[in-house]
């Protein structure tokens, strides 16, 4: 069975962290990574179902992780609250999530990309 396992890049430690918890609570496995150079890594080392990115993280662009997530064959969103200002089409690949954004909302994106955890996901 495809592990449940979740990527969530936020250079806001704060909103990451209550992201990360909103997503365990629901059953997930998340990692946070809160840069572009700390995600490359997770990506490297771990395979993940779902990959969600800032657009505007302190050393990079988030569409760039996303594009490399893709590739490697989990899902995507973008979430910024700035997504009206990016430049055309490079959100067209991902779906997107408008900051603020309701926890709850996040968890529904991932239960619709990948499902819903059960005893047996590792």
């Amino acid at each position: 069975m495809l592990r449940k396992h979740v990527l969530l890049v936020e250079d806001d430690l704060n909103f990451g962290s209550l992201l990360c918890r909103v997503l365990q609570r629901a059953g997930y496995n998340v990692d946070v990574a809160a840069s572009m150079a700390e995600a490359k890594e997770f990506l490297t080392l771990t395979q993940y179902a779902v990959v969600i990115a800032d657009w505007r993280l302190s050393d990079g662009d988030g569409t760039v992780i996303l594009g490399w997530a893709s590739q490697l064959g989990a899902k995507t969103a973008l979430m910024s609250a700035y997504l009206l200002q990016m430049p055309g089409g490079r959100s067209f690949d991902h779906e997107t999530l408008t900051k603020p954004i309701p926890p709850q909302e996040v968890v529904s994106l991932v239960q619709r990309a990948i499902g819903t955890p059960t005893a047996f996901s590792t």
